[in-house]
This record gives structure tokens, sequence and C-alpha cells, in this order.
């Protein structure tokens, strides 16, 4: 077989073809290969940050319940002490409640039967303060005439012991003789006029 030149040049030609064919396939590949290696470290890249966000939801959701609890443990321990301080308040006055209201205090006492027991009973004070008011004023009142009395009472001791004076003055008898002398005299004095 003979090969010629043009051949040959043909065959080189045609072998350098399909050598930078078979160097460019080879980088296509190396480079398909990269791309796929890229492309899967990208997956897996996503994935770990989506089971980032996923843990840091979880974190968060679980730090927001643990405070709610810490709250409500707090919530129910100012609860529990309120409580307590109720009943020790509603037991040191249940008795007096029950003197001045007339009802018994118990912990299910609603408050608006405390608000209506309690306006009842400011009412009621109202109308005993209306009362005193009314009393205080006639007492006033009677100490002023009390008071009069009192001047008028002395005004006629006055009087009296100026009569008594002067009638001690004329009378020769005692004071004691006096209504017989008195009786004696209008006697005389009714016999004069008739």
């Amino acid at each position: 077989m003979s090969i010629d030149e043009a051949d040959l040049t043909s065959i080189r030609s045609s072998m350098q073809n399909t050598s930078s064919s078979l160097q460019i396939l080879e980088e296509e590949f190396t480079n398909k290969s990269w791309d796929q290696k890229i492309s899967s470290l990208e997956q897996q890249v996503f994935s770990v940050d989506e089971e980032l966000k996923s843990i840091q939801t979880e974190l968060t959701s679980s730090s927001a319940q643990s405070e709610f609890r810490a709250k409500i443990d707090v919530l129910k321990a100012d609860l529990n002490k309120k409580t307590q301080a109720r009943r020790v308040l509603i037991s040191s006055n249940a008795e007096r409640f029950r003197e001045l209201v007339g009802v018994e205090l118990t912990a299910t006492t609603a408050d608006s039967q405390i608000n209506v027991l309690l306006r009842r009973k400011a009412d009621d004070l109202e109308e005993a303060e209306r009362m005193l008011d009314g009393t205080a004023k006639e007492i006033t009142q009677y100490e002023a005439k009390l008071f009069t009395i009192k001047e008028q009472l002395k005004n006629k001791q006055k009087e009296r012991n100026e009569a008594y004076a002067k009638v001690m003055a004329v009378c020769e008898a005692s004071i004691d003789d006096f209504p017989a002398v008195a009786n004696e005299k209008e006697e005389d004095v009714t016999k004069l006029k008739l």
C-alpha cells in the first residue's frame, strides 16, 4: 500500500483535528466534571443552609418557649402569693365584714356583690350623717334656747331677790309668813273695793 504525501497530510490534519477535538472534549469533560462537583457542592450548601435555618427556627422557638415558660412560672408564683394574701386577708377580716355588712365574706364573693353592699352601706352612712347634721342643728337650737332660758332665769332670780329685799324692807314678819300676809292684804284690798 502506498501512502502518498497528500494522504499523509490529510491523515495528519485529520489526526490534529481529532486530537484538538479530543482535547476540547477532555476539557469539556473536565469542566463538566467540575460543574457537576460545583453543582453537587452547591446542592450540599443549600441543604446545609436549609438545615441551619430549620435549626435556628427551632432554637428561636425553643428560646421563646423557654421565655414563655419562665414568664408563666413567674406569673404562677405571683398568683400563688396573691391567692395566699387574699386568703389571709379574708380570714382576718371575715368576722368584721359579717358584722358590718351582714354577709359572709368568702373567696367566691364577687366584687359586684361587695360593691352593692358597699353602696348600700355608703347610702346608710350618708343618711346617718344627714340625721346627725339635723340632730346637731336641733341640739344647737336647744342649747341656744337653754342659754336664753338660763339668762331669763337669772334675770327672774335677780328680780325675785330685789322683790324679796323690798318686801323684807316693808314687812316686819319673816318671808315664811309672806303667803299668809299677802292673803290678808289681798282680803283687805278686796274689802276696800266693795
